[in-house]
């Protein structure tokens, strides 16, 4: 029985290892809408985000189906965001970031943390073992 409860919570600890955490929140962002010069949108198509002077880019990805990047600008002000297609259209724009509204403050439950479900777990694991216990000595005395 002792084996058991030793792979149970060996098991237990490697589960942690494919875990992928997320936090949803409201932010304030910033919506760059790109579109060709007959009015389509720039969908699907690669972009970079740079911080004013950085070489490196903030943000990579594709616009959305209606030429979108959004991004949180954060302190940085100014930004350079340069989008290609793969036919050779694109854009190399520097703007300084609008801004934004403030968003009002909700407060949702939150899920509880890591460390609780595990405390969760090994106190429903230890219950349910004390249960069989209690019950096999009880049928085991005349």
């Amino acid at each position: 029985m002792k084996a058991w409860l030793i792979l149970l919570l060996l098991w237990a600890c490697a589960a942690e290892a494919h875990e992928v955490g997320h936090r949803i929140e409201a932010a304030q962002a910033v919506v760059v809408t790109l579109s060709y010069a007959n009015g389509e949108p720039f969908a699907y198509e690669k972009y970079a985000l740079y911080p004013d002077g950085q070489e490196t880019p903030a943000q990579v990805g594709n616009t959305d189906a209606a030429g979108r990047v959004a991004f949180v600008p954060g302190a940085t002000q100014k930004w350079r965001l340069q989008a290609t297609s793969a036919d050779g259209h694109g854009v190399n724009l520097e703007f300084a970031a609008p801004a934004t509204a403030a968003v009002a403050a909700t407060t949702r439950p939150t899920a509880p943390e890591r460390w609780q479900l595990a405390a969760l777990g090994l106190a429903l694991i230890f219950g349910v073992f004390g249960l069989v216990q209690l019950y096999s000595r009880k049928r085991k005395t005349p």
